[in-house]
């Protein structure tokens, strides 16, 4: 589904990610793991097409999209679920929605507003509330409704559980649970280990913007390397194996 070869990308001068090799499989739920500054969201803002390309490629679905739009690869299907979710904070709940389906028909849009309420109720009770005035567990269920309105293939989220309340996190788990067991293929940049570990079928470490680490989440609570050095695991610490970001968020 996903192919991405030596890429490097970055910010003008200044690179993010430096020769970077990952490919995704067809309904496979891949993590991005590591520290703040590691270049995760880059990678993932950099395949949606909004951060500069500076060596390598991106391929989709066997095409080379490196220099293709954004608005093209969106119709191509690939959604973005941004860090901090980026709603449009003085439209509505459906206006947002609808902004979500720009490159569908007006049926189909319709049609996919339907699917999300039906996904998540809450925003049923909400589509004439302005998105500025939800609570953050409400506002990140609009953004990935928001990017299911698209009808991806691929969809990328960045940091779905930053800043939310459990019970959310977990509702907000178990949609991409329920996405995965439809076929959704899923890359996603999480600092909650744990759950990360739950839900991927393989994980890819960065540290300063470089892959130090790759494997299956099964490999991963195996790998003492992994334990100590990138995921901040520690056995027998009666934690179930939760990195100091899950303490923080949970």
């Amino acid at each position: 589904m996903l192919r991405i070869d030596a890429l490097s990308c970055g910010y003008g001068d200044m690179r993010a990610v430096h020769d970077l090799d990952l490919s995704v499989a067809r309904g496979e739920v891949h993590a991005l793991l590591g520290a703040n500054g590691a270049g995760k969201s880059s990678t993932l803002m950099c395949v949606a097409g909004h951060v500069e390309i500076h060596a390598g490629g991106i391929h989709y679905k066997g095409v080379d999209v490196s220099s293709a739009s954004p608005m093209a690869r969106v119709k191509a299907g690939i959604g973005l679920v941004p860090e901090g979710r980026r709603l449009f904070s003085d439209l509505s709940v459906k206006e947002n929605l609808i902004v979500g389906g720009y490159c569908r028909k007006k049926t189909a849009t319709a049609a996919g507003i339907e699917e999300v309420v039906a996904i998540f109720p809450r925003l049923g009770e909400r589509l004439r509330q302005r998105a500025g005035s939800l609570s953050g567990g409400e506002q990140q269920m609009l953004a990935i409704g928001r990017a299911l309105l698209s009808q991806p293939e691929l969809l990328l989220i960045d940091e779905l559980s930053l800043g939310l309340m459990p019970k959310v996190i977990d509702s907000c788990y178990q949609v991409l649970s329920d996405l995965k067991s439809r076929g959704m293929t899923i890359v996603l940049v999480e600092q909650s280990t744990r759950r990360a570990l739950a839900i991927a079928d393989r994980i890819t470490v960065l540290e300063s913007g470089r892959c130090v680490w790759r494997g299956t989440p099964i490999e991963a609570e195996a790998s003492q390397e992994m334990i100590e050095a990138f995921l901040g695991l520690a056995r027998g610490d009666g934690q179930g194996g939760l990195s100091d970001g899950d303490r923080r968020i949970e």
